[in-house]
């Protein structure tokens, strides 16, 4: 029993860990030294007079899917040196009103009724995606950033090197949600 319990539990870990992905190019793994790193950018601030956080979640580098909100998203991908364009939600903390309904589901309906109340959640969430376009250097590490202005509202997304925090040159827009 205790072997089968052992064994179910490392299935369910290996199942959790493979669920993100940190490559975020085409081809075989690459040596650590030709590649650069892109960070999910992390902002705290006081919104009328509260504490909260946002963050630049990282959902696609160029064409490759990397996370998304049943999978989950990755904290950082590794990419080839080169212009890339990064697909990013905008999760602002203080804005997502439905953070408890995909627990309650999973309590009151096991994991059917947790991903249906997640679904519902995600849906009810307001939140924007942003592409944003920059040159990656082999080596270097970058943050990408999301802030919003707490007296305007007004968001900022950019790119900067994780080493110094100076800003990389970058341009970002508003994605084009797709009509259905």
């Amino acid at each position: 029993m205790k072997k089968l319990l052992y064994l179910i539990c490392i299935a369910c870990t290996m199942a959790f860990y493979s669920c993100g992905t940190t490559k975020a190019y085409v081809g075989a793994r690459q040596e650590k030294a030709s590649l650069a790193t892109i960070n999910q950018g992390t902002n705290k601030l006081t919104i009328k007079k509260r504490k909260t956080q946002e963050s630049a979640l990282l959902i696609q580098v160029d064409s490759i899917s990397v996370g998304n909100y049943f999978k989950g998203y990755p904290k950082h991908c590794d990419i080839l040196p080169g212009t890339h364009t990064v697909e990013i939600r905008h999760f602002q903390q203080w804005n997502d009103n439905q953070a408890g309904a995909a627990a309650v589901g999973g309590v009151l309906g096991g994991a059917i009724g947790g991903a249906i109340a997640g679904s519902i959640a995600e849906s009810n969430n307001p939140h924007k995606h942003y592409l944003i376009t920059f040159d990656a250097v082999a080596g270097e590490t970058y943050n990408i950033m999301a802030v919003t202005d707490p007296e305007t509202m007004d968001v900022d997304i950019y790119v900067t090197n994780a080493a110094n925090e100076e800003r990389v040159k970058s341009s970002y827009k508003l994605k084009e949600e797709e009509k259905k």
